[in-house]
């Protein structure tokens, strides 16, 4: 069955998706499946004591830090009330913290849009921006899609600062749907003092200029290797030569 397919079945199942989630963190946690090749780098990277993921949704970068990088504190956003909460009871403990927020270049209260197909939420497609949670679904992501059966929720959130929260990451993770230079902005500071490395979805260019005067430049990593056609994978790994020395890349 093709994904355009498998996706269009799915919906009419929503009751499944919990236990498929928790099927699939459990298989990251226990036997490391599952996990985008970029976090399996961090393995290479030595300690790693404070890790940030930005853009929680069901827990799948969390387990997947906890897998590869052991580290000694996650600090997760989420700005969906209802998956921060269920993070929460599944995950928050002395080593994860979760914060029920969003991150941006400004505090304030802003409104998520969430996607809804038949009664199939796509919390993954969740966006601060409407067009882009409104976008991905088409007729070439989801077969015989009818756009009648699209609706966006939306929902007011919270959204801060990450420079607000005095971390200092040696890894941050980022997957908030088109909003990943903003989330930059309002870190930037952050960044500049902790350089950790970044994984990232999809950046755009301005994303990799924010990032150069860190010395974060962008790599795909596929096989134990690294290359320059980052443009060309899901994630981008951001990388000083620090960085580099230390996994011996």
């Amino acid at each position: 069955m093709s994904m355009p397919a498998l996706r269009m079945a799915q919906t009419y199942l929503p009751f499944l998706r919990p236990l498929k989630f928790g099927a699939y963190n459990m298989g990251t946690r226990l036997f490391g499946w599952r996990i985008d090749p970029e976090f399996r780098l961090l393995g290479r990277l030595g300690p790693v004591s404070e890790a940030v993921d930005i853009g929680g949704n069901w827990g799948q970068s969390i387990c997947a830090l906890q897998r590869t990088a052991a580290p000694e504190r996650i600090v997760s956003f989420e700005p969906n009330a209802v998956l921060a909460q269920r993070l929460r009871r599944r995950y928050e403990s002395k080593t994860v913290h979760v914060h029920a927020c969003g991150l941006s270049d400004a505090d304030g209260t802003f409104d998520l849009f969430v996607p809804r197909y038949r009664n199939f939420v796509y919390d993954g497609l969740a966006s601060l921006d409407e067009n882009e949670a409104r976008g991905w679904l088409n007729p070439d992501t989801l077969a015989g899609f009818d756009a009648s059966k699209l609706t966006i929720e939306r929902h007011p959130v919270q959204v801060r600062r990450l420079d607000d929260f005095g971390l200092d990451p040696q890894v941050i993770k980022i997957d908030v749907q088109g909003l990943e230079a903003a989330v930059i902005r309002g870190g930037l500071a952050t960044i500049a003092a902790s350089r950790p490395v970044m994984i990232i979805e999809t950046p755009s260019d301005e994303v990799v200029s924010l990032l150069q005067p860190a010395g974060l430049r962008p790599y795909a990593y596929r096989d134990g290797r690294l290359s320059q056609h980052w443009r060309d994978t899901k994630n981008a790994v951001f990388l000083t030569d620090s960085h580099r020395d230390r996994a011996g890349l």
